[in-house]
């Protein structure tokens, strides 16, 4: 796996286009397309709705939007499903710099903080449902999970607390990846609340973001394994902090 910039300021109860002062550099809304709502630095592109595993990855294809209610509005979202072997994602291109080295020293390479805000509901029971993947083509495990048997959240055999399905939730997951942090964390936030912090590896490692002006990729896979614990849901807000 591979790459990400942490934004502490994730105040997750407030609408990403309120927050677009605080760290915001790209969103996604869902509203019968793919397109950016917001794209801070003007390098961010539409989302690609693929599907497959590491050696199956189809083409893009046209998305599923249908109409929910989020909170308290009703408006179209982007559909998700998982059928074996074309198990949906949604690739991201989100426009983000490589960060994460301590002032005064060479440049990252890949995006080592950020935070990944998304409204979303899991209606799939019983799987797995990997949250991302920063692998350049989801070629190998997912790198946040929903663990299947109990909905606990984490990693690397490193899981607490409760994803509720069935059910809108806001979930924040700010990745701390940088040279200069110890210890090194995902933690991950439901409708506000802090539910789960994980260690995680060095400086550069799976857990960092490929970059907008990286020569091989610029994006990150949501909602992709490349074994297909991708589960099935719907996806009403995509935000890059």
């Amino acid at each position: 796996m591979n790459r990400f910039k942490l934004c502490a300021c994730v105040t997750v109860a407030c609408s990403a286009m309120a927050m677009a002062n605080t760290g915001l550099v790209s969103a996604y809304r869902f509203n019968e397309t793919l397109n950016p709502s917001y794209d801070r630095d003007g390098r961010a592109q539409a989302l690609e709705f693929r599907a497959g595993g590491a050696t199956t990855v189809l083409a893009p294809h046209a998305p599923t939007f249908m109409s929910d209610t989020v909170g308290a509005v009703t408006k179209p979202v982007g559909s998700f499903n998982d059928t074996p072997g074309q198990e949906e994602f949604f690739r991201a291109f989100h426009g983000m710099a490589a960060n994460g080295n301590p002032p005064g020293t060479a440049f990252a390479e890949y995006v080592n903080q950020y935070t990944i805000l998304m409204d979303i509901k899991i209606t799939s029971a019983g799987d797995w449902v990997s949250f991302f993947n920063t692998t350049a083509a989801n070629a190998n495990d997912g790198d946040f999970f929903i663990r299947a048997s109990d909905s606990a959240l984490g990693i690397s055999g490193q899981y607490a607390g409760l994803f509720p399905r069935e059910q809108w939730v806001r979930t924040a997951i700010v990745v701390d990846h940088a040279e200069f942090t110890s210890p090194r964390t995902i933690r991950i936030y439901l409708d506000g609340g802090l539910t789960q912090t994980v260690n995680v590896g060095s400086y550069e490692g799976r857990w960092a973001m490929s970059a907008v002006h990286d020569a091989f990729a610029q994006h990150v896979d949501i909602l992709a394994d490349n074994s297909g614990d991708s589960g099935a849901g719907q996806l009403s807000l995509l935000g890059f902090y």
